[in-house]
């Protein structure tokens, strides 16, 4: 796997990270099936669980409110210590690195190097709140009629896939 590739030292994964975020994420322009779904959306209800991790969501203009990396997002980072000291945004040393000027960023609690906010090891800690705004928009809308579209997830994912299967069972009607 691309992300978790073994480099000798948290300046060299920086580097490697650094490219691939700027390529995939930073420069991102939404897709015209991103920008049907946002039109198809607007003005409706609704809150989107995904497991892409590259901010594309956010990138196409839907509320950031309403969105739930479930895998974390790799415009963000954690602390690699294991202790949760929350996370923040790592798009300012995307750019220095981008433009040969990086350092790796230090927790600013414990001064351990700074990580992606992905499922790397064992210490990922996914967005509570995310997590818990979403469970809140399931209880709201427990009565109503929910449609829930699955678009690109698969058996490689049941993170995601599993709990949207026992959602649509418990609501059949």
């Amino acid at each position: 796997d691309a992300l978790d590739k073994d480099l000798d030292s948290w300046d060299e994964k920086w580097q490697f990270w650094s490219q691939l975020i700027n390529e995939y994420s930073v420069e991102y322009e939404p897709s015209k099936a991103m920008k049907q779904l946002k039109e198809l959306l607007n003005g409706k209800n609704y809150f989107i669980a995904t497991s892409t991790f590259g901010h594309f969501f956010e990138k196409a203009g839907f509320d950031q409110e309403k969105i739930f990396n479930v895998f974390g997002d790799w415009t963000m980072m954690q602390c690699s210590s294991g202790l949760n000291h929350g996370t923040r945004s790592d798009l300012s040393t995307v750019k220095r690195y981008v433009n040969g000027q990086g350092e790796v960023p230090i927790c600013e609690d414990c001064n351990s190097p700074m990580e992606l906010h992905m499922p790397l090891n064992a210490h990922f800690f996914p967005d509570e709140d995310a997590n818990t705004r979403f469970r809140w928009f399931l209880t709201r809308n427990q009565t109503k009629k929910v449609v829930v579209l699955e678009l690109g997830v698969d058996p490689t994912s049941p993170q995601l896939l599993d709990p949207m299967v026992k959602l649509v069972e418990q609501f059949k009607d």
